[in-house]
């Protein structure tokens, strides 16, 4: 998980709430490069919306310039879950739609977004090869993210990045949160330094970061919760079910997921277990309900 990515992709402007939740999702499972591979079940099972829906969020994304797909297939040929390349750094947060892909949004010069005019292009800002001038020059207000290197000279020098300091510890103020949420503080506290010392990481504000923290851990929780299943069942069916081509449903829930078995069966085993366990919980609920009914 990459926290800079997710900070940053919870502040751009994508024109549409799910597609949002869909790029902040990616950003999710992203590593600190940025390359993020989740299936298209896992992220539907998530952001509970349709696949779909997933797909053409992805494609939008796509067309905005901040996501790339690059597709895989196994030495035999059979599909593996795309790798998606997350491409935050020069996105647009104030409410404009990013630039196309590989092209730099009006007014930004360069990688810092300095904003002293369009970016160079063959025959000028137009592409007409007319060779007009740079686009006119649009402001943004700084964005504060872990990478922001915007200083408005208004508010003075921005505070310095520092790695953790030996003697930060968890605040009354995260106990509470943590408690609240069904969380030990301290076993948290544990994962957020050696995750952040594995790394490297600098914050400007570590209690800022250990609250985000929690509240990526208070939404996992959430999840798992929420997926009240017989996780040994699960697991054994899925493996029967792909051991043997004579294999046959023994109860209901069986019944519910074998239909999903040829869509299982074209994705790599990693996602297709994390899709099965989606299929796996909805048929659970759905056997319930049929029960109740009867």
């Amino acid at each position: 998980m990459s926290m800079i990515l997710t900070a940053r992709a919870l502040q751009i402007k994508t024109g549409n709430a799910l597609r949002k939740l869909v790029l902040v999702k990616l950003a999710d499972n992203a590593n600190d490069q940025g390359e993020s591979w989740p299936s298209v079940p896992y992220i539907a099972e998530q952001c509970e919306m349709s696949e779909r829906s997933v797909q053409n969020h992805i494609n939008a994304l796509v067309e905005m310039g901040l996501v790339r797909i690059e597709s895989r297939k196994s030495a035999n040929g059979l599909n593996q879950s795309n790798i998606y390349h997350l491409r935050l750094n020069a996105a647009v947060v104030s409410g404009e739609s990013p630039a196309p892909y590989g092209a730099n949004p009006a007014g930004v010069s360069g990688a810092n977004g300095s904003g002293t005019g369009a970016a160079d292009s063959p025959g000028g800002a137009t592409g007409s090869g007319s060779g007009a001038g740079a686009a006119p020059r649009i402001s943004h207000d700084p964005v504060i993210d872990p990478d922001n290197k915007n200083i408005n000279p208004v508010r003075g020098k921005a505070k310095s990045k520092t790695v953790m300091p030996e003697n930060f510890a968890p605040s009354p103020e995260h106990a509470d949160r943590a408690k609240s949420a069904g969380l030990d503080v301290q076993d948290e506290f544990g994962k957020f330094r050696d995750y952040h010392a594995s790394k490297g990481t600098k914050f400007v504000d570590w209690n800022a970061g250990f609250n985000y923290w929690l509240s990526l851990a208070e939404e996992f929780k959430r999840a798992a919760d929420s997926k009240n299943i017989d996780t040994t069942e699960c697991a054994e069916t899925f493996r029967k079910m792909f051991a043997s081509s004579d294999w046959k449903p023994e109860n209901r829930v069986q019944e519910l997921v074998a239909k999903y078995k040829s869509r299982l069966g074209r994705m790599n085993e990693i996602a297709a277990q994390a899709a099965f366990r989606g299929y796996w919980k909805q048929a659970t609920e759905q056997a319930a309900k049929e029960r109740e009914a009867a």
